[in-house]
């Protein structure tokens, strides 16, 4: 097996490396040359291959975020969201009523000039 199909199934093994590739902290040469250089097994891939702290600092954080959220604000909250959507709603019934008797209308007159 050739040293590039060694990478290849290495970067299968390990498809985070795809994300920092994607995210253009390095390219696919860089990390072939890492592991030309160093093999599978040295600590520099622990850079690459380790669980990405952000991501569980952000998860804690939203965890400490639901935990502080107070429950009277958001039905508060909620509430009044409830009552800005009543209030559109209200705004667009008169169009709709309007529109409706304007067609029972034509549709009366239609009926009168056909019905003669």
């Amino acid at each position: 097996m050739s040293k590039k199909d060694e990478f290849k199934n290495f970067a299968l093994k390990h498809p985070e490396l795809s994300q920092y590739v994607k995210n253009n902290k390095v390219t696919w040469q860089k990390l072939y040359e890492l592991y030309d250089i160093y093999g599978e097994k040295e600590d520099i891939w622990e850079k690459y291959l380790k669980t990405n702290e952000k991501d569980n600092i952000s998860v804690k954080g939203i965890l400490n975020t639901l935990k502080n959220i107070n429950i009277d604000s958001l039905e508060e909250n909620i509430a009044s969201i409830q009552k800005a959507a009543s209030f559109i709603e209200e705004l667009t019934r008169p169009n709709e009523k309007k529109e409706t008797k304007e067609r029972v209308k034509a549709e009366e007159k239609i009926e009168r000039f056909y019905s003669d």
